[in-house]
């Protein structure tokens, strides 16, 4: 059986299971929110005056979605909307300061939790193996895009 046909040694498999436990323990240490709250205020906290469209495409969701959940955390006090100066349609998305002992709370949590998953890994393969996944990341990014182009050009053709 080649590796590739065995969940036990597929990459595929290996990185969707890896992202799956790392989750569950992350929902076991923090709570109070959801899963896509917590993703939302860890993309804001790096893109803060994102607009909500902006902020659909990281969480690789439908704007309404994001609408929903923006709503949810404008209500509990952790975002404010503010209007875009650039767009008077838009509106810019900034966390307050009640959010940062939440963001402190969830940094600490995946600290733990990743000091954990390389139990056993030398700093050295540390090092090595998050230089592959960023390599990696690199090389499947271009072929999404290549993929995208590919589409696109297929549907101009067709039409």
């Amino acid at each position: 059986m080649s590796t590739n046909q065995n969940p036990e040694r597929s990459t595929g498999f290996l990185l969707r299971d890896n992202s799956r436990f790392m989750k569950v323990a992350f929902n076991e240490r923090v709570s109070g929110l959801t899963q896509a709250q917590w993703g939302a205020l860890a993309h804001l906290s790096r893109h803060q005056g994102l607009n909500q469209v902006g902020l659909a495409d990281l969480l690789e969701v439908q704007p309404i979605t994001v609408a929903r959940l923006i709503d949810k955390l404008v209500a509990l006090g952790l975002v404010e909307r503010r209007p875009d100066p650039n767009d008077r349609r838009a509106q810019q998305l900034f966390l307050t300061g009640n959010a940062q002992p939440l963001l402190d709370q969830m940094w600490e949590a995946g600290d733990e939790i990743l000091d954990e998953a390389y139990a056993g890994f030398s700093e050295e393969e540390r090092t090595t193996f998050i230089d592959m996944l960023v390599r990696m990341r690199g090389n499947l990014a271009r072929l999404a895009q290549g993929d995208t182009r590919s589409r696109i050009t297929g549907l101009r053709k067709a039409g």
